[in-house]
């Protein structure tokens, strides 16, 4: 098969270390022992975290899609920050196009039925994990619901979320004391909304105030 590999450490001082060298190895040394062409070797330092911001496996991704049969590379955290990734990676990308996957940390190669079978696998278990998770989170949100403490969602203006626990927000209150009491003096929603613009007053968002809005933050004034 002809490859494309790709390397990659996740800050300059990484770079300067054997990371790089002992990766670039390894895949040298794989491509040996089985008789695989490598085209080129991509090497990257920088963030895992978005590959939309990794300009050079984008660049590997598209000379894989030209010329080579696949991808290869030294571990999974390599190519993508976890298991979940690395499937969207095939099942979007790589797949359709009828190119190969090569990961010699977790010994997958998508070309054989062993590794197709590790990568069957490991989406198992990928999804067992995200249900798990989900089950968790949906759970403790309950029971805090269900103590009347805070459990999801953006907190009101005027309050912040602290580690799961709502606070009061002083700057945020102050607007909203500003909104009081110009709704006392007989103002409008709107009026209040241009008045609080004019002044650089923003919504939690950071945005501009609208008439709707300021209603929102009045009909919690007289909820309470």
């Amino acid at each position: 098969m002809k490859l494309v590999g790709y390397i990659r450490v996740s800050s300059e001082s990484q770079a300067e270390n054997t990371s790089l060298t002992e990766q670039r190895k390894k895949i040298e040394a794989y491509c040996y022992a089985f008789g695989h062409e490598l085209l080129q070797i991509y090497e990257e330092v920088g963030s895992g975290k978005n590959v939309e911001h990794r300009p050079l496996f984008q660049e590997a991704l598209k000379l894989v899609s030209e010329q080579a049969d696949g991808i290869i590379a030294a571990k999974l955290d390599r190519l993508a920050r976890n298991t979940r990734d690395v499937l969207a990676l095939v099942d979007d990308v790589l797949q359709p196009q009828k190119k190969a996957l090569i990961l010699l940390d977790l010994q997958v190669d998508t070309t054989t039925p062993q590794g197709y079978m590790i990568l069957t696998v490991m989406s198992a278990v990928a999804k067992l994990e995200r249900d798990i998770i989900n089950e968790r989170t949906q759970g403790g949100r309950r029971a805090k619901a269900a103590k009347g403490c805070y459990a999801y969602g953006a907190p009101a203006f005027g309050q912040r979320a602290i580690e799961g626990e709502l606070v009061p927000d002083e700057d945020e209150l102050a607007v909203v004391e500003i909104i009081r009491k110009h709704h006392k003096s007989g103002k409008s929603f709107g009026a209040i909304a241009q008045f609080l613009n004019l002044n650089g007053y923003t919504t939690k968002r950071g945005s501009q105030w609208q008439a709707n809005s300021v209603k929102r933050v009045v009909d919690r004034l007289y909820a309470r």
